[in-house]
């Protein structure tokens, strides 16, 4: 097998030197409206990983990232934190044969991180890629949320552009009575990091 990033031979998606030297992720959070978004890569560095979810192999690179970031970052995070906290994928569809969000939400389950597969769906299934923002707050998402209520809940998604797509999941949550304590995403489109 050859190394998604750089090509090499790897017995892994990604090679042991593509994983120290070129994704050593440089965690940043962005605040749109009242939602806290916790990126860990600006969305230049890992554009030609992130566009693989449009192609059948796109699950692997997913799935690895998933396993590289997510799941770290929930290890700690529950270390620190006392309860149990959920995990709402953003419209976790299936396209090309599966769904890359599901891929980052299910390397967050463990003990006291419960993932919530599929339970946060898009209404309106508009594509917003190279759309401006007025074109996004004319065409929500319209999510529907079939959920725990009461709990506790950290938004996954992928990519983070304007925000708008995150704020609508959580206006959608805190209807249903979910405290959103923040969204977690691979990468953050704002070039100001």
């Amino acid at each position: 097998m050859r190394c998604c990033s750089c090509g090499g031979l790897s017995l892994r998606v990604l090679c042991d030197r593509c994983r120290e030297t070129l994704f050593s992720p440089t965690v940043h959070t962005r605040t749109v409206g009242t939602l806290d978004i916790i990126s860990f890569y600006r969305y230049s560095t890992l554009e030609p990983l992130l566009l693989s979810k449009h192609k059948p192999e796109g699950w692997r690179i997913y799935r690895e990232l998933g396993k590289m970031l997510f799941r770290p970052f929930m290890k700690e995070f529950i270390e620190h934190d006392d309860g149990t906290v959920y995990i709402v994928g953003v419209d976790e569809n299936v396209k090309s044969g599966y769904s890359h969000v599901a891929q980052l939400t299910h390397a967050m389950k463990m003990k006291h991180a419960i993932v919530q597969p599929a339970s946060l769906r898009a209404g309106n299934h508009v594509n917003y890629s190279g759309k401006p923002l007025q074109y996004r707050l004319e065409h929500p998402r319209d999510f529907v949320y079939s959920g725990k209520k009461d709990v506790n809940v950290i938004l996954v998604d992928d990519i983070v552009t304007t925000g708008i797509t995150l704020q609508e999941a959580q206006k959608v949550l805190m209807a249903h009575h979910v405290n959103v304590l923040f969204a977690l995403t691979l990468a953050d489109v704002e070039e100001s990091l």
